[in-house]
């Protein structure tokens, strides 16, 4: 079994900032593999689950808040015991300029609280991850900034960034986070 972790905060105050976009790239890949959501309230999370490439795939859309994204990992990792190769987590990255994508397949959080969360609970920095650039603040915190919504100008580079990454998780899936890495980790991150 494949889980594809898309880590943001529930509640419609927050559906359009940037740092739902990993709820967002999860929402659109269910939506192309018609895969219902259904919430799991003994998991903390939206589920869907689906069979792709004869594999079969769990997505998760934690409710547990970004700061305690681990929370709902811990509990969806009880319930299914997956290798920690198989999961995959989609998160923003401030440090990458929108329309950029990294995969990664180890590595520190980098200061994601999300990403610190996960790793706390699963004891290992060795975890698949897809950051999706949302831009660097120009001034102001982080922390404001990250929980703000995307622009209008920003919407035809973030549709097109989101489609992207959908697509990168399904090559994820079927080949693999070296295939991956190497498809995607290109200069720019534009590849695809």
């Amino acid at each position: 079994m494949k889980i594809i972790f898309g880590l943001g905060n529930p509640g419609q105050q927050y559906k359009d900032n940037r740092h739902n976009i990993g709820y967002r790239v999860l929402e659109e890949l269910a939506n192309i593999r018609g895969a219902k959501l259904k919430r799991s309230f003994k998991l903390s999370a939206y589920l869907g689950e689906d069979n792709i490439y004869d594999k079969k795939v769990l997505l998760v859309k934690p409710r547990t808040f970004m700061n305690n994204s681990g929370l709902c990992v811990r509990k969806v990792f009880d319930k299914y015991k997956p290798d920690i190769s198989d999961i995959l987590i989609i998160y923003d990255d401030a440090d990458l300029a929108l329309g950029n994508i990294r995969f990664r397949e180890r590595g520190s959080c980098a200061g994601h609280r999300g990403m610190s969360s996960v790793q706390s609970v699963l004891r290992t920095d060795e975890i698949n991850r897809l950051r999706i650039g949302i831009g660097t603040p120009v001034c102001g915190e982080l922390s404001d900034y990250v929980l703000s919504d995307f622009n209008h100008s920003e919407k035809e580079l973030l549709d097109s960034t989101i489609d992207k990454s959908a697509a990168a998780c399904m090559d994820w899936i079927e080949q693999g986070i070296n295939f991956v890495m190497s498809k995607y980790n290109r200069r720019g991150g534009n590849s695809g």
